[in-house]
């Protein structure tokens, strides 16, 4: 007999799980590690970009002025003549227009008292290679003009205009390396006519401490401190930076006294010792705006970010139609609950935040002229040099920059996508679905590219030729622009960009395919992937869909919901396109009529937690909702009715701390 505190028994069939095996949990786990050491990896990249990369602070610290000292008390090239004896013909009066431009420069540089320029160091590398070994500069003949002095400082100035050919690509997929090559010593006709042209303009001056003046002819034997002063120029006429440098040098000379003229027979590097290096580069608008973007960029994303971890208000449609500075205030502080809720996690919200991207790169460009040239010259020496970890990590901080590059590219392809688009519905865009990572470990395989950026940029400019005076007259030529060193580099290194990218979404679609049709089924998952610039779908969800693969839900947190809807609104663009209806139907029938296996995709940002669960169902039909947006962008909540879920109703789950089932 039945009583009256007896509660009737379920009939409703089992649920089925589908249980990880041990292997599943493993791979899970040892991925979930390998996730955070990259994070920690790319962190640490983050800082020693901050310190090891910081113009400001290496010029502040005063390391690279000891490399002026040859040139402190020399103000104009006529004392730089009788200060130092040069050989006839590589002499600054022997050096074009052009030449002469760049000694003048480089005095200027080194008497700058105004804070125009940056003197900045970059270490010591070991001289192991000939590579390393620029000593042998100094073997010349040097007139002495001043015969009554028992020491001489000895000077080398060689004036040049550097000739390239072709690119990466032309020499991987064109003719650039198999044809007729320039050698030392064609003029600039002969160079063009095989198709070179006029990269970069250069002046290389060596200086020397004292050394005392041989007689009766002995030869001599001695080290000698060599400074180095190249000025380089990528287009005629600009102002040049000077590359820096102090090496020890072994030289063998003797001197002449019935011609006064002392002869340097052999000059070398010690090996085992160390080049010093350093560099001067103009100070312009560029880097040090790029600092304050940087600076500003980082505190309103942790005002933000710290915005996002309480739980954001619903807001009604109004918020977003007022005035810009009260959207900006809604964007880094809106109105909260004091209910802690961590809905993002940081490098989450920073990678695909319309904002951080958009400003970071605009940052990395604007520093970008003084971060390639330093990046190459520092790379130039360290390669043939005994490893350095400091060295090798300022480099592959300069590389990661630009992985912002990567997310504003991707985000730029989906706004062009959507321009394009025809679709009137959210979703019927397949190559919009493309232009989207799962997760950030899917960011991070972008960037290994990126490490190789120098060498690839250095390849392209490898068949090239320098043109002296002694070949041509430099000063009937002149470089632009568009083919110097660098400019003319970064169409193939675009391309290398953009392939590697799409290359990366093509695998992550593949090995994820089934992840990906199983989201797209939701309507938060075609909120990201097809319906704003969002580049970064998994959010750290738990995704369930049917055995039968016809729908799928997402249980979300209202707190968590609220949250994200303020993210879509204020950091990200959204595209205003309206859900089909025929989906929006498919997915209400289905969970209001069947009761589903469930099967559990785990979030990649969540797969150390991947354990047998309890059976799981679909909420009735009337507790399944979907994200939609309007015409304009804004984003509303309707439940299976399509009626709009008011703020009032959101809040009162938000209170509850109750939940909600995303069709």
């Amino acid at each position: 007999m039945k009583t009256h505190n007896e509660k009737p028994i379920s009939m409703a069939p089992a649920q089925l799980t589908k249980k990880p095996s041990k292997l599943h949990v493993t791979a899970t786990r040892t991925l979930r590690f390998l996730v955070l050491v990259v994070s920690i990896s790319c962190s640490l990249l983050v800082l020693v970009d901050i310190v090891g990369n910081n113009w400001e602070l290496n010029d502040f610290t005063g390391n690279a002025k000891h490399f002026l000292t040859p040139l402190l008390t020399t103000f104009s090239i006529d004392e730089l003549v009788q200060t130092y004896a040069f050989p006839t013909d590589s002499s600054p009066w022997s050096a074009s227009n052009g030449g002469r431009f760049m000694i003048n420069s480089a005095l200027n540089q080194v008497h700058d008292l105004g804070g125009d320029y940056y003197h900045l160091t970059l270490g010591s590398h070991t001289i192991d290679t000939p590579e390393n070994n620029i000593c042998g500069q100094l073997v010349d003949a040097y007139p002495l003009v001043n015969t009554s002095k028992s020491v001489v400082r000895l000077g080398s100035v060689q004036d040049q205009v550097t000739y390239i050919r072709g690119t990466t690509l032309t020499h991987v997929f064109g003719d650039s390396l198999g044809t007729e090559l320039g050698h030392f010593g064609d003029n600039a006709s002969k160079l063009e006519s095989l198709g070179y042209v006029a990269g970069r303009v250069g002046l290389d001056m060596r200086l020397t401490t004292a050394i005392p003046v041989s007689t009766q002819g002995k030869t001599v034997t001695l080290n000698v401190t060599m400074y180095r002063f190249f000025s380089k120029s990528f287009c005629s006429g600009c102002a040049p930076n000077t590359e820096l440098g102090m090496d020890t040098c072994t030289i063998v000379y003797s001197t002449d006294e019935s011609t006064n003229v002392l002869h340097v027979h052999s000059s070398g590097a010690i090996y085992g010792e160390s080049h010093v290096l350093g560099i001067i580069l103009l100070r312009r608008w560029g880097p040090v705006l790029s600092l304050w973007v940087r600076g500003l960029c980082i505190l309103a994303v942790l005002g933000a970010f710290a915005a996002s971890q309480k739980t954001v208000q619903w807001t009604d449609t109004m918020t977003f139609t007022s005035s810009w500075v009260k959207r900006m205030v809604h964007k880094f502080s809106p109105p909260q609950y004091r209910h802690v809720n961590n809905a993002f996690h940081l490098l989450y919200f920073c990678f695909n935040s319309d904002f951080t991207v958009l400003m970071l790169s605009v940052s990395v460009m604007f520093d970008e002229d003084i971060a390639m040239v330093y990046g190459r010259v520092l790379s130039r020496w360290s390669k043939p040099a005994s490893f350095q970890l400091w060295t090798q990590l300022r480099l592959y901080a300069l590389d990661f920059r630009w992985m912002w590059f990567n997310l504003a590219i991707l985000k730029l392809l989906k706004l062009a996508c959507n321009l394009v688009n025809t679709a009137r519905f959210n979703g019927h865009n397949v190559v919009m679905g493309w232009l989207n990572f799962r997760s950030i470990t899917w960011v991070y395989l972008t960037v290994f590219v990126l490490f190789e950026r120098i060498d690839y940029t250095e390849y392209g400019n490898s068949i090239r030729v320098d043109v002296t005076p002694l070949e041509d007259d430099l000063d009937a030529i002149f470089v632009e622009f568009e083919h110097s060193w660098y400019i003319r580099g970064l169409p193939s290194l675009a391309m290398l960009m953009l392939a590697n990218l799409l290359l990366v979404l093509c695998v992550d679609h593949v090995v994820n395919r089934h992840w990906w049709v199983l989201v797209a089924k939701t309507s938060l998952g075609r909120q990201h992937m097809y319906n704003s610039s969002s580049i970064i779908t998994d959010s750290g969800l738990h995704v369930s869909g049917e055995g039968g693969g016809v729908a799928a839900t997402i249980t979300i947190k209202a707190r968590t919901m609220s949250t994200m809807r303020w993210y879509f609104t204020s950091h990200l663009l959204c595209f205003g396109l309206a859900e089909e209806p025929t989906a929006l139907r498919k997915t209400s029938t289905t969970n209001g009529a069947k009761t589903p296996i469930s099967i559990h995709v785990a979030s990649e940002a969540k797969l150390d937690k991947v354990t047998p669960s309890s059976a799981t169902t679909f909420d009735a039909m009337g507790d399944v909702h979907f994200l939609v947006q309007d015409q304009e962008g804004h984003v509303h909540l309707i439940d299976a009715d399509k009626r709009e879920v008011q703020a009032l109703g959101v809040e009162v789950k938000i209170l509850r701390d109750s939940q909600f089932t995303l069709g």
